[in-house]
């Protein structure tokens, strides 16, 4: 009597939960096996695609068919489709079951391998199902191909969007995911900001709630769906080419692009600010320099019986170590003494928002200029395709030329952006900023952790230097010394260094020995 295996395959595990197909194709084979006096030796389900074999329940069925090497048994299914859908394939495994001693057949396709004229059935039977899978295929590539030219966006949505679909449940479409949204919108700004490396944000993203891995973070950040462009990817002698899609974007072109001259490496880091996240009370780690070999100071925590003790200390062999604690105090109290003098508020005001209308002006004919040369682009373009439709331009010659100018459009669209981001209006906003600044060391303790660091990295170009009882720099921010007076350069410039002597008093204190006499008064006369 004949032995048999069954083998039961549908594509999905939809289909082989909600589906007929299988109890379908259960009853046929059973009902060959009655007739023909088929004794079955097991019953094998598979819910996998048939594009190969790499199938888990046939590689057991293989590791069955192995152990009764030599016996002649049957592996039976509906049709060859259910078999596979791999013409080459199917050949190499016919040929390994007949090693082993197993014959494939399909029941409803029967065929007598041993007649040579039935292989050319064999490959009609192997070969349409794999056409009908290339053909469907095809189709709904360039189905795709014909949304994403529409700026549809097709698949799973982003991070930060989320899959929709109309009243009608006919178009389908992706909208900003309320919760997942706004985190990226943070990310992409962080990005640009170039103030902490990218796996750095990505720590800070998933503390905020977000779940991505890193791989799917890095393929985000590059994605330009964010800003609402949909890229369709070139196909023969058709280019690729970015398209506006028709979802909701989350940042502006502008951002989006400040953020891929961050990862390229064309935007440098501002001021030199280490790219690094701290604990909370290590807020100085990465502006601390060692005294003594002039290297970084790192910080860690040690912990105690009870409780975590935080220190600055230095990686090298010096072994400097400080208490994270009173570098922490020293550095407020060093922040006490940027008091600005009366009055410099309302001057700083003052000279900042005459310096930004001077900007802005500049902006503004900056813009007019960006315009013109746009369209200067659009009309090579139209003429361009007028060439195109006389046939004095080839198409190769015209692709190469549309490209071009396209791409300088682009360029000049995000410059455009950019100008546009600024505003007219900030005398609020300066005199604000202003006024938090004027008391800058209870602002600095009151401050988040990230803003801390900012504040550091803004006034303090240089690393600071703590020497285990106060806090020395070497520079400061040129902005911070003309607001605060801190520099003893400007203190002297006092007197003696206008070059326009009208400007002078006529009452000047002589450079006598020291200690000068501050009473006695030198009567000079221009005249």
């Amino acid at each position: 009597m004949k032995k048999a295996y069954l083998y039961i395959r549908v594509s999905t595990d939809e289909q082989a939960e909600t589906g007929y197909s299988q109890r379908n194709q259960e009853e046929a084979l059973r009902r060959y096996c009655i007739v023909n006096s088929i004794t079955i030796l097991d019953v094998i389900y598979e819910d996998h695609s048939a594009k190969s074999f790499q199938r888990p329940e046939w590689k057991k069925l293989l590791v069955m068919i192995k152990k009764n090497k030599g016996k002649s048994t049957l592996v039976l299914f509906t049709k060859w489709d259910r078999f596979s859908r791999n013409a080459g394939d199917s050949y190499q495994m016919i040929n390994l079951l007949a090693r082993m001693g197993a014959e494939p057949q399909a029941i409803e396709q029967p065929l007598d391998l041993s007649v040579p004229e039935n292989k050319m059935m064999l490959a009609f039977y192997l070969a349409s199902p794999e056409v009908e899978n290339d053909r469907r295929a095809l189709n709904v590539f360039h189905g795709m191909r014909r949304a994403k030219k529409e700026g549809r966006w097709m698949g799973i949505a982003p991070i930060g969007f989320r899959n929709c679909i109309d009243e009608d449940n006919r178009r389908k479409y992706i909208a900003p995911d309320k919760t997942t949204g706004p985190i990226m919108v943070w990310a992409f700004g962080e990005l640009a900001a170039n103030r902490f490396n990218t796996q750095e944000i990505l720590r800070m993203v998933r503390d905020k709630g977000l779940r991505c891995s890193k791989n799917n973070f890095w393929v985000a950040i590059r994605n330009p769906v964010y800003c609402g462009k949909i890229f369709v990817p070139p196909l023969k002698d058709e280019p690729g080419q970015f398209v506006t899609g028709q979802h909701m974007p989350l940042i502006s072109e502008t951002l989006f692009y400040q953020c891929q001259d961050v990862l390229d490496g064309r935007k440098r880091n501002p001021n030199n600010k280490p790219k690094v996240v701290c604990d909370d009370m290590l807020p100085l780690r990465g502006f601390l320099e060692c005294p003594q070999c002039s290297k970084l100071l790192t910080g860690s925590a040690s912990k105690g019986r009870n409780q975590y003790y935080y220190y600055y200390h230095c990686s090298s062999q010096c072994g400097i170590r400080f208490k994270a604690e009173l570098a922490n105090n020293e550095f407020i109290d060093y922040l006490k003494t940027f008091v600005p003098k009366p009055g410099i508020l309302d001057v700083c005001t003052k000279e900042i928002v005459a310096q930004f209308k001077t900007e802005n002006h500049m902006v503004q004919k900056e813009r007019r200029r960006l315009i013109e040369e746009m369209d200067v682009c659009n009309k090579r373009l139209s003429n361009a395709r007028i060439l195109r439709v006389e046939g004095e331009l080839d198409e190769g010659d015209f692709n190469a030329l549309k490209e071009d100018i396209n791409a300088k459009m682009n360029s000049i669209e995000a410059t455009l952006g950019r100008l546009s981001g600024k505003s007219r209006e900030i005398n609020e906003i300066i005199e604000e900023s202003l006024n938090q600044i004027a008391e800058i060391n209870k602002f600095y303790e009151t401050s988040t952790l990230e803003r801390k660091r900012n504040i550091i990295g803004s006034m303090f170009p240089e690393k600071l230097v703590f020497d285990g009882t106060r806090h020395r720099t070497a520079r400061i921010n040129r902005g911070v010394e003309l607001i605060y007076l801190k520099s003893n350069k400007l203190e002297g410039k006092k007197n003696g260094t206008n070059q326009c002597f009208s400007d002078l008093s006529h009452e000047v204190i002589p450079l006598g020995f020291e200690p000068r006499t501050h009473t006695l008064k030198v009567y000079c006369s221009t005249s």
